[in-house]
């Protein structure tokens, strides 16, 4: 059978490849393709290459090269190296780099695409179902802190960048050259190492998924972190910010609602999402207390009938107040509306744990603290160091809200320590 074409004719002999004869030569050649069809594009592909690249105008992706006694090699888009098709023939090296590059493609996906929504996501193929499955009950704090920092410090270098081209240099070379993303100053080794812990968690499941060969983040060296846990304040500093005159304890915190956010957190050693979910039926004045069975989370602007926001440690909570704490509260009671349920509210909404903290550094700073990177929260800890040693572990891990003992909250000194057990002397000179 002849073609349209002068230049080649072809012919199919029984249980044989197709067969070119090209004009100018002097016998028939193996097309090596069963199909009349291939045997033509075969045919018009070897008249068409006479130089050492045989490059198809369709071939976007890739292209093709013919070394003198080597099969036909292939370059990929995007990468230096050369391939062995396995093929001297260009149809089958080219069928050959197509199936190649439809495997590569099917797995060719950013890293933005693939951690989209990764830590806030709820389906059941998502990081956090999978996590509950394994029971690791991690609270919504933890899963947007998370977000935030994809956001904030990944995105930006990696969002557009092919998992499979991602490697441990150049998630090196970004890690230790990270800074703050609002104010671009030098970055904590720890939250650095929070960071690349984010970042791993999403490599790993993209291995899990077969999606790159291995966990780049696994050859990251970590930076070493120095200890930074939070101190209490000492009885001087707590003398300045809780001053024992009404009017000037409400000063200091500029206005009553403040005052008495801050005395319940002094009195309580309550959480801030324990105190922005108080209502008027959590406040027994009879009993000068406060008990409570919820929180709000500062994220997701909910309030969450536990008193953290995950369903472990402790259901409830119980908290004695001054009889000071009392009447700050009290008026501030009978300033709020008639019809406003929870105690501490801003333009109506709940109170987070951002804008409290913000107050209490703003305010202690004017009151003359020198805050050394101490927040709110070191009110918590500074409450259970002045009750230790002064009342049972039971009642302090009651009061506390936690299932057991915690030592990380208890700072008081040698000195402390040693005054307290004064009255074990004459017992001990008995026994030793």
């Amino acid at each position: 059978m002849e073609t349209k074409k002068a230049k080649y004719r072809i012919t199919q002999r029984q249980g044989r490849c197709v067969q070119v004869f090209f004009d100018g030569t002097e016998k028939w050649v193996s097309s090596g393709c069963h199909t009349k069809e291939d045997a033509i594009k075969w045919a018009e592909a070897q008249l068409r290459n006479t130089g050492d690249y045989l490059q198809q105008a369709e071939h976007k992706d890739f292209r093709l090269i013919r070394r003198k006694g080597r099969n036909i090699q292939v370059q990929f888009k995007g990468s230096d190296s050369w391939i062995s098709t396995g093929y001297s023939d260009e149809l089958n090296a080219t069928f050959w780099a197509r199936c190649q590059l439809r495997e590569r493609k099917s797995k060719d996906i950013t890293f933005g695409e693939f951690a989209e929504g990764f830590y806030t996501r709820t389906d059941e193929r998502s990081y956090r179902a999978k996590n509950e499955r394994k029971n690791r009950r991690y609270n919504e704090y933890y899963y947007y802190t998370m977000d935030g920092r994809l956001r904030n410090y990944i995105l930006p270098t990696f969002s557009n960048v092919y998992l499979r081209n991602i490697d441990h240099i150049m998630i090196d070379e970004w890690f230790i050259s990270m800074r703050r993303a609002a104010s671009g100053k030098q970055m904590a080794s720890n939250s650095k190492n929070k960071v690349l812990m984010c970042m791993s968690y999403i490599m790993k499941e993209a291995v899990n998924l077969g999606l790159i060969e291995s966990n780049p983040c696994e050859k990251v060296d970590k930076i070493s972190e120095e200890s930074n846990p939070r101190q209490p304040f000492t009885e001087e500093e707590m003398a300045i910010m809780f001053p024992e005159f009404d009017n000037t304890a409400i000063w200091v915190w500029g206005g009553l609602m403040w005052a008495s956010y801050f005395l319940i957190m002094k009195c309580t050693g309550f959480r801030p999402g324990e105190i922005a979910g108080l209502t008027r039926s959590n406040y027994y004045p009879e009993l000068k207390g406060i008990y409570t069975s919820q929180s709000v989370n500062s994220f997701t602007k909910e309030v969450v009938k536990r008193i953290k926001t995950t369903d472990k440690g402790m259901k409830s909570k119980i908290g004695l107040l001054s009889d000071q704490c009392c009447r700050i509260l009290d008026k501030h009671i009978a300033r709020m509306p008639k019809d406003q349920e929870y105690l501490f509210m801003i333009d109506g909404g709940y109170l987070s744990v951002f804008t409290s903290n913000k107050h209490f550094n703003s305010f202690a700073t004017k009151a003359g603290i020198d805050l050394k990177g101490r927040t709110q929260y070191c009110l918590r800890h500074t409450f259970q160091t002045m009750i230790a040693g002064e009342v049972e572990k039971s009642q302090i891990e009651e009061l506390m809200g936690h299932t057991k003992y915690r030592q990380g909250y208890d700072h008081r000194d040698g000195k402390r320590r040693l005054e307290q057990l004064q009255g074990l002397r004459d017992r001990l000179s008995n026994i030793i």
